[in-house]
């Protein structure tokens, strides 16, 4: 008995470390590919003429930018280059404090608006419930550039008339000098998770009311509040947090355009500003700009990770509890 302990133990720590080592070599590999590809200077481009296609500086002083690259973050060297009199790590600090709360945030909200818009549209049958459904898949159809440039004509329209949001008001809808002016960034970096959050709900709700179980409980009399509360919620806690790093990904993806539009001063504000401005000079821009796409790789990839666990040790058990 106590072997097959043993073995059955051994087995689980071999499956487990399996799994340790495959995603220590893709983080490698996701680091790699961003330390090569963002050492390609930022100046660097194709000139086509006559047919032809002539990079605008010699390839070999491209391959030499990418290999000081590797030598500038292996040494560990690049958060103490400056950039406009700050060092990369403090930029990094002040920025990556201001997006997280963003995202933490936006988080919350499309959580705490989706599952009780998914119970709601999950009334189908009915013709209310119908309008109710579409209102949370036309937020899906559209670009989410769209919607954020909604949010921010409303923000300004009402700032400009004076009138309050919440009791609070008249917010400001550029800036981010405190916590009144990431509002509207939460608000709009949420409407599509939100949106996908609400149809992962209504989905799972309305495939469990077809179940054996639901259906004996609803013959007992069990009314629709109940069922959802008593015997649907694990279900639901279950798919949304497994189609979380789709959430997180739908997140990251908008967070660059949500700080650009609003002048919120975060990472991926930052990362435009090296990109494209010429009052920073292309090697320190292209330093700080690969320091904060590793940054934002390596916390997204921590994240996947850490619902890609919750879903397969974790939430199985909740599941089919």
């Amino acid at each position: 008995m106590k072997m097959g302990g043993v073995k059955m133990k051994a087995e689980i720590l071999k499956v487990v470390t399996k799994k340790v080592l495959m995603n220590i070599l893709i983080l490698l590999v996701i680091v790699f590919l961003v330390i090569a590809v963002t050492g390609i200077p930022l100046d660097f481009d194709i000139v086509s003429y006559n047919g032809k296609h002539t990079p605008n500086m010699n390839m070999d002083g491209v391959i030499e930018n990418i290999r000081n690259n590797f030598k500038i973050f292996l040494r560990g060297e690049e958060f103490n280059i400056k950039v406009q009199g700050e060092t990369i790590g403090q930029l990094l600090l002040k920025t990556a404090t201001k997006s997280l709360f963003i995202l933490f945030f936006g988080t919350l909200l499309a959580v705490v608006i989706g599952i009780p818009k998914g119970i709601i549209d999950s009334r189908k049958r009915e013709r209310s419930g119908t309008i109710k459904l579409l209102q949370s898949l036309i937020p899906l159809s559209i670009p989410d550039i769209l919607t954020i440039v909604l949010v921010q004509m409303g923000a300004i329209y009402l700032y400009n008339n004076g009138i309050s949001l919440l009791g609070l008001g008249p917010l400001p809808a550029l800036g981010d000098e405190g916590f009144v002016n990431a509002i509207y960034p939460i608000i709009s970096i949420s409407i599509l998770p939100a949106a996908y959050i609400a149809r992962i709900t209504a989905t799972t709700i309305e495939e469990n009311f077809e179940k054996p179980y639901i259906l004996a409980a609803r013959g007992k009399g069990c009314s629709r509040v109940q069922i959802i509360k008593n015997h649907m919620m694990k279900s639901i806690i279950y798919g949304v947090l497994s189609g979380f790093p789709t959430v997180m990904g739908i997140m990251f993806s908008s967070l660059i355009i949500v700080e650009r539009l609003f002048y919120f001063r975060g990472m991926g504000f930052c990362m435009i500003l090296f990109y494209t401005t010429d009052l920073i000079p292309p090697y320190e821009g292209g330093i700080a700009f690969t320091t904060f796409i590793l940054f934002l790789a390596i916390f997204y990839y921590f994240i996947f990770l850490i619902f890609n666990v919750l879903k397969d040790i974790i939430l199985p058990k909740t599941k089919f509890h």
